[in-house]
């Protein structure tokens, strides 16, 4: 019996294509299955950075926004505070509160005793530079009332026998007549409102520590062209100004450029214009004695007698009081007790000290 052969011809060539075309297409699909995916991934790539731009555009809107603002309101404030700056030789005008006549405070005004108590209170002495000129045999004692802002106060003043030097605040809308009283002065100092630590009811136009250089150059400006025959600046109050190094540092060679010396009243002990006049290679002018930290008459007296001692003892002290009834009664009844100084003016001292 016979087997059957099988047959063994190779796959018809239709198969063959069949097969390859399956293939192809199969690579094909891959191909564009991958490529579509990166479509996909690309897009959704775009879309989220899209998103995060408009997101991060919007907060740099809004931060922008803010910036401005606070510019606007910066630059308002600013010119509120500076109101105009004035012409060269222009004297700046002030205006005077409306409805009543400035009237002088009739109580006795603590405000610097107050910040200097509450600053530390401690009268410590002070290192005083040597005098440059020769002194006489009679030491000498600059008394300067501070917080001067009215005529009457200047005709108290003038009533003493001896040469008191008066401190004028600038002008504000409470006591708008300052230069007017200082051009009748040959004798007269500014007192300048800086910034307390311990008061809070500062005067009109207060330098703060926050001030910046060209603040202080226009307020400076202003002081020069209402006072110009004045020749010292010390501080009203100041107890937080003094003691900030970073605007003593703006605020001196500005007073110095305007040709004034500014002489620390030391409402603090933590006072940084040592520091600074050490920088400038000036002497370190200021206050020894308060005389009316308490307005008593006794009190007072001894005060004096203090700045006295130090005086004979240094050749010269620094004594600071305020226009008070007390302190002004005290000074005329004390004869006795200033036997053995000259009472001399500020300048006066200066040029001896300088």
């Amino acid at each position: 019996m016979t087997k059957k052969k099988h047959s063994s011809k190779p796959p018809s060539s239709k198969k063959r294509n069949s097969r390859k075309k399956s293939s192809s297409a199969g690579k094909f699909t891959k191909i564009l299955i991958v490529v579509l995916g990166a479509a996909i991934v690309s897009i959704l790539m775009m879309v989220a950075g899209w998103i995060g731009y408009e997101a991060g555009s919007q907060k740099s809107a809004t931060a922008c926004k803010r910036e401005i603002a606070q510019y606007r309101g910066d630059i308002e404030r600013l010119r509120k505070r500076l109101h105009r700056i004035p012409a060269a030789g222009e004297v700046p005008k002030v205006e005077k509160e409306r409805g009543t006549a400035p009237k002088e405070a009739k109580t006795e005004d603590l405000s610097e005793i107050k910040d200097f108590a509450e600053s530390g209170g401690v009268e410590k002495e002070i290192f005083k530079p040597l005098p440059k000129k020769s002194l006489s045999k009679v030491p000498k004692l600059a008394i300067i009332i501070d917080d001067v802002a009215f005529a009457s106060q200047v005709r108290a003043i003038r009533k003493l026998p001896w040469h008191i030097t008066p401190s004028l605040f600038p002008p504000t809308r409470r006591h708008p007549d300052t230069p007017k009283i200082a051009a009748s002065l040959s004798h007269y100092m500014i007192h300048l409102p800086m910034e307390a630590m311990h008061y809070n009811q500062p005067e009109d136009h207060t330098l703060t520590t926050n001030y910046t250089k060209s603040e202080i150059d226009n307020r400076i400006r202003k002081i020069r062209h209402w006072f110009p025959g004045a020749r010292f600046i010390n501080n009203h109050t100041g107890s937080r100004f003094t003691s900030d190094m970073a605007a003593m540092k703006r605020f001196y060679p500005i007073v110095k450029r305007y040709g004034f010396v500014f002489i620390d009243s030391r409402t603090t002990p933590e006072t940084a214009v040592p520091r600074v006049c050490k920088i400038y290679h000036d002497p370190y002018i200021a206050r020894d004695i308060f005389l009316d930290n308490k307005p008593q008459k006794s009190y007072i007296q001894n005060q004096l007698r203090k700045a006295v001692r130090i005086a004979k003892s240094h050749g010269y002290s620094i004594a600071i009081g305020h226009p008070h009834a007390s302190t002004l009664k005290a000074l005329a009844d004390s004869k006795k007790i200033l036997e053995g100084v000259d009472v001399v003016y500020m300048d006066e001292l200066y040029r001896i000290i300088r």
